[in-house]
């Protein structure tokens, strides 16, 4: 109990900060995708001056990049989408809204940058995937 607990668990955090930001994300991104398409699609071509098909793409950034964000994979450029997604709702969707509009938008933002800089830490796909790489040798990696 005291490792988990204990200071400096760095990747138990990171879990948590993936977890969260992943299940926020799926959840806000299957709004989208699953019945609310056509609304998201006006906000973004009227309010934003934006072509449709960056609609489709934000939403898929929320929905996919929150589904691989949670389980650790692809993890960076799955936050990326995130964090351009989220600074996209936060200066442009909500700009001319009061702060507590633009919070939850900046608070995912800053979940994912947090990803971008730190990864997803030991407990996520990418580091099985880093740790099978790293127990081949050089030689016979592909790629």
């Amino acid at each position: 109990m005291k490792t988990l607990l204990g200071t400096g668990n760095v990747h138990l955090a990171l879990l948590v900060c993936r977890l969260w930001l992943g299940a926020m994300m799926l959840y806000h991104g299957s709004l989208k995708l699953f019945g609310g398409m056509e609304r998201f699609l006006e906000t973004v071509t009227s309010k934003l001056h934006l072509p449709a098909a960056l609609g489709w793409l934000a939403a898929g950034a929320e929905f996919m990049g929150g589904a691989l964000v949670a389980i650790g994979l692809l993890t960076r450029p799955a936050a990326i989408g995130i964090a351009c997604t989220m600074a996209v709702a936060a200066f442009g969707a909500h700009a001319a809204s009061p702060w507590a509009q633009k919070e939850f938008a900046l608070s995912y933002f800053v979940f994912a940058l947090a990803l971008i800089i730190a990864g997803a830490g030991q407990f996520s796909v990418d580091a099985l995937i880093t740790a099978k790489s790293s127990d081949v040798e050089p030689s016979e990696r592909v790629g």
